[in-house]
């Protein structure tokens, strides 16, 4: 734009974010709502059930275990908070998957409950920070799971087997073996 172009490494570094923000975090996502929906069973019945409640299955597994569980910025004002104030220039460490437990935005925050009111999310980011993908991968998640929920009459996840990604940031699965009995 008016002569501004994009250097190299900020191509490389917006294309790095494209395959963490675009790819990493819907797969997942995935893997943490197949895993948390075998946790709970009486959860999991609800959209292997009624398939119209997968958008709920994915959204309270955003809630729940977000792919995301932080994100780190830099304050450019002063923002009071509670009882103090987090001043300008301040390094700040936004903790999502904390957000997302907060008792006071979600009742019985530590329960895997696929009947909740999840509008309050801050797996995406709120206003002007929203995530521009977040629409892609709700479709995408979705897409999966109704796939997966037409094909898979039931499931079971070798726990002890499991290993999750190690990682600061994206919190998932690497490999979860699992076992399915098709329709």
């Amino acid at each position: 734009i008016d002569g501004d172009r994009l250097t190299d490494d900020e191509i490389a570094g917006f294309l790095f974010l494209l395959i963490v923000a675009g790819n990493e975090t819907t797969t997942k996502l995935l893997g943490n709502a197949w895993f948390w929906a075998w946790r709970n069973p009486d959860q999991r019945a609800v959209p292997f059930g009624d398939p119209a409640r997968i958008p709920d299955w994915v959204e309270e597994t955003l809630r729940f275990d977000t792919s995301t569980q932080m994100l780190a910025r830099r304050s450019q004002v002063d923002v009071p908070l509670h009882d103090g104030v987090i001043p300008a220039g301040a390094p700040v460490l936004l903790l999502v998957g904390s957000a997302n437990r907060d008792p006071r935005v979600f009742p019985e925050a530590d329960d895997y409950r696929l009947d909740r009111d999840t509008s309050e999310i801050a797996s995406f980011g709120f206003g002007r920070h929203f995530c521009l993908g977040a629409s892609l991968a709700r479709l995408e998640a979705r897409v999966v799971l109704e796939e997966l929920v037409a094909r898979v009459a039931d499931y079971d996840v070798d726990a002890e087997n499991a290993t999750r990604v190690h990682s600061v940031n994206v919190r998932g699965f690497a490999t979860l073996p699992t076992t399915i009995e098709l329709r």
